[in-house]
């Protein structure tokens, strides 16, 4: 009998290995990020629209009503930089997995005991799986070569239609379940998450990435210019959405269901918004700092009109107009250009931005609740929060030169 070479051998050998490795093509994989920044991104705003039932519920106030969003983004804020590393160092799926996990433990738990500490407790763990899984999402988005920039945005588009998700459906959820059950539901709804990636791979081996270092991160000006900036785009957002169903049922005297449904629809315009900043960056109609700067402007000025204290629709229409662009266009921007730092890894420097990003969210939520308590106005409940978009713009005009310096 002949002997078979090698070459042939190989080629005519058992695929069985191959047939059980994770689904990889690049389609496959950006349905599976943007599944889970859906399911991630529910939490931003679900709390929102149950904050009147909350206050009576768990005896607290507005201020405190305003630390569910801050123990969230505390939890993503402590596991942005370790998801980074770990990503880095044995790839995104397996930190995909288990912060999903961790997401649907800290959802599930949440509910059992109507108390402040115990619900806020859970917040955080909840934040530590977003956390985690955000970073990781981001670092499969930035690995999918010529498709990154689309991709990336589909992946921020997709944290808007799940920050929709969780204004809209909440208070109909309210209606039928409770607050308790509201929040079972959103966390039960992490399992798709989980389920996903165990079929579907981030499309590269578990490896060892040089230089994985935090150090590296805190040295580089591009890493803090872009997470400044970042921080007048998705911080901003963030901190305006956990009040923006309170803000038009007070100013506008809507129905808190209205209201939220309109708050609904401003952050599902950025559906369309995140994934156009990506395809304007890919095709070179724009480049991704300047877009970076037209983003923080407009959402600083956004801010701005609704801080009047007039009862006048136009200015909320157009102020939430310029905050649901300005957000959203420049995600592409920041995470793709600290994606490609040099003698910075890829984790390391998404992990970081985004952790620098954080104060407007973990700060603006309670400060805005609180200015509205003591003045039963949001004039200087969101008149506080431009003080972070002009430190964004600063800081996107600082970004140009530093990246510059700094990409690959």
């Amino acid at each position: 009998m002949p002997r078979q070479s090698t070459s042939t051998f190989a080629a005519h050998a058992p695929e069985v290995p191959s047939q059980r490795r994770p689904l990889s093509s690049i389609p496959i994989r950006i349905f599976a990020i943007c599944l889970t920044s859906v399911v991630v991104a529910v939490h931003y705003t679900n709390f929102g629209p149950l904050i009147p039932t909350l206050i009576i519920d768990l005896h607290s106030n507005s201020s405190q009503a305003g630390l569910f969003s801050t123990f969230l983004f505390l939890g993503l804020a402590v596991m942005y930089i370790p998801a980074g590393m770990l990503a880095d160092r044995y790839g995104q799926r397996p930190v995909l997995i288990g912060s999903s996990i961790l997401l649907v433990l800290g959802g599930v738990l949440l509910p059992l005991f109507p108390n402040l500490a115990w619900v806020l407790a859970c917040r955080f763990i909840v934040g530590l799986g977003s956390g985690g899984a955000f970073v990781a999402g981001a670092g499969v988005a930035a690995s999918l070569d010529r498709h990154s920039s689309l991709g990336q945005g589909l992946y921020g588009g997709s944290v808007q239609v799940g920050a929709a998700m969780g204004l809209l459906f909440t208070p109909y959820l309210l209606g039928f379940f409770g607050w308790q059950g509201s929040f079972l539901f959103w966390g039960l709804l992490g399992i798709l998450s989980i389920v996903t990636w165990l079929f579907v791979s981030d499309g590269h081996e578990a490896h060892k990435t040089e230089n994985i270092t935090v150090m590296a991160g805190v040295r580089s000006p591009s890493v803090w210019t872009l997470g400044l900036s970042h921080m007048g785009t998705f911080g901003l957002g963030n901190a305006i959405a956990a009040w923006i169903a309170v803000y038009l049922s007070f100013q506008y005297g809507l129905p808190l269901a209205l209201a939220a449904t309109l708050g609904s629809l401003a952050l599902l315009t950025g559906i369309f918004f995140r994934p156009l900043g990506g395809i304007l960056i890919a095709r070179r109609v724009i480049g991704a700092i300047p877009l970076l700067r037209v983003g923080t402007i407009l959402g600083c000025a956004g801010v701005g009109l609704l801080a009047i204290p007039l009862h006048y629709p136009p200015f909320a229409i157009i102020g939430m107009a310029c905050i649901a662009i300005g957000t959203t266009v420049p995600y592409t921007s920041v995470f793709n250009e600290a994606a490609h730092l040099r003698g910075v890894s890829k984790g390391v420097a998404q992990g970081l931005v985004s952790m620098i990003s954080t104060p407007t969210v973990l700060l603006g939520p309670p400060l805005i609740g609180f200015l509205f308590e003591q003045t039963h106005n949001f004039t200087s409940a969101f008149g506080s929060i431009m003080l972070f978009g002009s430190v964004a713009i600063t800081a996107s005009f600082l970004a140009g030169p530093a990246v510059k310096r700094e990409a690959l």
